[in-house]
């Protein structure tokens, strides 16, 4: 079953190659990933990458007013 999450390095400084394309660096801003594929997992139980909790958007669960 795919868990997706959202990762971003844990060091914003550092530079990681992207394990699945090398010759690209890991976006700054992250990726959203699935936490139960092995390489994934990897970064994350090492600590390179950290899970980041993304807020909600400010008009999500808002009613139109009438």
């Amino acid at each position: 079953m795919t868990t997706l999450v959202h990762v971003r390095l844990a060091d914003a400084a550092h530079r990681m190659p992207h394990p699945f394309n090398p010759s690209v660096d890991f976006p700054a801003e992250g990726l959203t990933v699935d936490r139960e594929d092995p390489a994934w997992m990897q970064l994350i139980n090492d600590g390179s990458l950290t899970i980041v909790e993304k807020e909600a958007p400010a008009t999500a669960g808002k009613r139109k007013e009438k």
